[in-house]
């Protein structure tokens, strides 16, 4: 298994964004997030309507209790503290993770507004401006502090990246040699 910034222990910023369940303002959110769900859905290639779209659901796995409730059940790759490293061979399973640490990252790029979500995360220190490093952490980890954010660790919005970032690219074919050189 291989989490790339991904939120295991939780995101506060999920737990901003469902903050508006049960308001005026949940409606539209709800119908806005599950528009773009579905446009992605879309842009890969796949029919939308065969993959349900829980945007409330999706969101409350990703609070920091939701994260907690799923990690007590299934514990394998996560670290026993706060931002160390969890067992990198667990139950037969080999897992590994990498994330950002970067916000703004390309001027050019409109995910620098990241910058303002990373604020809300360890009074906005060292996060990809939805994850934290810490919570990015799950079995070895390959490297956490690379300079994207959370998009550019998926090569999302036309590739922007910073100028000396590493490319996602590579990265993720540096990876996969690394799990065919261990026979996996």
């Amino acid at each position: 298994m291989t989490g790339v910034g991904a939120p295991n222990k939780g995101s506060p910023v999920a737990d901003l964004i469902l903050s508006a369940e049960g308001t005026a303002i949940e409606g539209p959110l709800v119908g806005v997030i599950n528009f773009v769900s579905k446009a992605i859905t879309w842009a890969q290639g796949l029919d939308p309507k065969s993959f349900p779209h829980d945007s409330l659901a999706g969101g409350k796995s990703l609070t920091l209790a939701g994260s907690a409730q799923f990690n007590a059940k299934f514990p394998t790759g996560m670290p026993s503290t706060t931002c160390g490293e969890g067992k990198w061979v667990d139950q037969g399973i080999y897992n590994y993770s990498f994330t950002g640490v970067g916000t703004v990252t390309n001027l050019l790029d409109p995910d620098g507004a990241l910058k303002v979500t990373s604020l809300l995360i360890d009074g906005g220190k060292a996060n990809d401006g939805l994850v934290s490093r810490c919570s990015a952490k799950f079995g070895k980890t390959i490297r956490d502090d690379y300079n994207w954010n959370h998009l550019d660790e998926v090569n999302q919005v036309l590739g922007l990246k910073s100028l000396f970032a590493p490319d996602p690219v590579d990265v993720y074919r540096q990876h996969a040699n690394r799990l065919k050189l261990q026979g996996l």
